[in-house]
């Protein structure tokens, strides 16, 4: 034995979420450098931001990423996670997560409360973010309210 250790990809995750949640206090802030450099850039890699759409492979990902830099002018997000699943090559976090920003053309901060997950898998040795999904946290209601103003649902 050469005395060298290997980590797993379990005992890697906890420092992987950090750097997640230390990339998007970047993307408060109009950085968007450190998340693109944590997003998986595979043809796979998928993301379904809270602003509507979604993007699929590294190009379309990494144009949004810079879109939504531009949305934000300085601010805080917190997260508080609700559930965590760590795999060998794939992992999952669902969270509350909370913007306090100032936008372009406002002077007052502006906050929001999304319902996240992200999806991580374990490539190139590391952890990458291979998908997020967020949106605005709603209370509860009954379908039929929210769709009988004659909306079509789409999939």
């Amino acid at each position: 034995m050469d005395g060298s250790t290997k980590t797993s990809p379990a005992e890697a995750f906890p420092a992987a979420l950090a750097r997640l949640r230390e990339a998007l206090a970047h993307v408060a802030n109009g950085d968007v450098a450190p998340i693109k450099a944590f997003y998986s850039h595979a043809d796979d890699a998928t993301s379904m931001y809270g602003w509507g759409g979604y993007e699929k492979g590294w190009d379309d990902i990494s144009r949004r990423w810079d879109w939504a830099g531009q949305q934000f002018k300085g601010g805080t997000v917190s997260h508080e996670n609700v559930t965590t699943v760590i795999g060998t090559e794939l992992a999952y976090t669902t969270d509350i997560e909370t913007f306090d920003v100032t936008l372009p053309g406002t002077d007052q901060p502006t906050q929001w409360t999304n319902r996240v997950t992200h999806v991580f898998r374990f490539e190139d040795g590391g952890w990458h973010l291979l998908h997020r999904h967020a949106n605005r946290l709603e209370g509860q209601y009954e379908p039929a309210q929210r769709l009988a103003g004659g909306t079509k649902a789409t999939a």
